[in-house]
């Protein structure tokens, strides 16, 4: 199998836009928004859906589900995913703004927690099964503002191997990076704070250009990024 180049390059505001073009040969698909937020500002499925893909829109927060339910075609799922412990339990859920999460501190810098609401908490492989989701199926975004670890305890990548996985990682650590590569998927592009990852039999090579720069994002420019979180 002929190997593709990447470059590996970090681009701010393009996500959306990428991902469209990422999927441009197919006109209808599946994805999987866990943590689905607004239903088109900084949405990582809503350009998918205008190419005729459908899917599961995953949000705890009440107001956005509405918002959903109102703007978005998709199967909206008023839930927050977790581990395997909390499947089926209500957990308080911190509100900061535009941001939620089950961690009592929010990941992004500068936010503060103003309020907490209970939510249900469910795992995503408990959800994927109810759905009917196929294992393979082309898209998954996980934007759950520091709780993917967890998130990870309740979601058998193994078996259900989504194409391409967007995880936003602020990377303070490489425990999200690891539990990738852990399970064979290479990491081959950065958008945002969003790291993108394809299964590794897709065989994607990264230029010397792109080994640098993946050297400077998660391992020189680290330390830095650790102690502007921990402050």
């Amino acid at each position: 199998m002929n190997k593709r180049i990447n470059k590996f390059k970090h681009r701010p505001d393009v996500s959306d836009d990428l991902v469209k073009k990422f999927f441009s040969a197919k006109k209808q698909g599946i994805y999987v928004d866990v943590g689905a937020n607004h239903p088109q500002i900084d949405s990582q499925s809503y350009q998918l859906e205008k190419l005729g893909f459908q899917g599961l829109l995953i949000e705890p927060l009440p107001s956005y589900c509405r918002q959903l339910e109102k703007e978005r075609s998709g199967l909206v799922i008023q839930a927050a995913c977790s581990n395997i412990q909390n499947d089926g339990k209500y957990i308080d859920l911190v509100e900061a703004g535009v941001h939620s999460t089950l961690e009592q501190k929010p990941i992004a810098v500068g936010i503060k927690s103003s309020k907490k609401i209970s939510v249900l908490c469910m795992t995503l492989d408990r959800i994927l099964k109810i759905n009917n989701i196929k294992p393979g199926f082309e898209f998954l975004s996980i934007d759950i503002e520091g709780h993917e670890i967890e998130m990870f305890k309740g979601f058998s990548i193994e078996i259900w191997r989504p194409q391409l996985i967007m995880l936003e990682d602020h990377v303070i650590d490489h425990k999200k990076h690891n539990h990738m590569t852990k399970n064979n998927y290479q990491l081959i592009m950065r958008t945002g704070l969003n790291s993108w990852y394809v299964p590794r039999s897709e065989n994607y090579t990264l230029s010397l250009f792109g080994k640098l720069e993946f050297f400077r994002k998660y391992w020189l420019a680290m330390p830095l990024r650790k102690l502007r979180y921990a402050k």
